[in-house]
């Protein structure tokens, strides 16, 4: 899903002048693969894909926990948890707003017809749907977005930066300090 972002954010971060130098030092870092392994299991088992996605969904939770001390990590953690809220309050899939998908080159039978492992139909009794998936966003892999969405997109393009040695700190910027911290 943020192959295009994190494509951007190298781009951004190698215009920077960044490089990598030292790869961060991750507590934890096999709580993230086995979530991603679960949410692989999501799609092949999709009866049960609710059941992953949640699961998965913790296991980042606590992945963003043991790593919160990064600022990225916490942004991750804001979009992280309203797309938990959506997703968890709407039987484990996040709605999705026809319309928007409509516009997607994509085939939407699977989530019209229930089968789509991830996603839903946004209908009147879809909870917090101004939560789920209903901004459409053009771009080279277009997609329908939710608010938690920017926030993730937000934490990978500030993540990427730190990987390549030239972060960038939002609560510096709120405080007119350097953009970057100094290596």
């Amino acid at each position: 899903m943020l192959l295009d972002v994190i494509c951007l954010s190298f781009i951004v971060a190698l215009i920077r002048k960044g490089r990598i130098r030292e790869f961060p030092k991750f507590n934890k870092i096999w709580l993230l693969a086995i979530s991603i392994g679960l949410q692989v299991c999501s799609a092949l088992f999709h009866s049960l894909g609710g059941i992953f996605i949640s699961a998965a969904y913790v296991l980042i939770l606590a992945f963003l926990l043991f790593n919160r001390k990064y600022e990225d990590m916490r942004i991750f953690m804001v979009g992280w948890f309203l797309n938990a809220i959506a997703i968890w309050t709407n039987g484990g899939k996040m709605p999705i707003d026809l319309e928007q998908a409509k516009k997607l080159p994509y085939d939407l039978e699977p989530i019209i017809n229930g089968t789509n492992f991830k996603h839903n139909v946004l209908t009147e009794a879809s909870n917090l749907p101004f939560l789920t998936d209903v901004i459409y966003m053009p771009s080279i892999i277009p997609r329908v977005i939710s608010i938690g969405d920017i926030f993730i997109m937000l934490g990978a393009f500030l993540l990427i930066q730190r990987l390549m040695n030239k972060p960038i700190s939002l609560l510096q910027l709120r405080e007119g300090k350097s953009y970057a911290t100094k290596s």
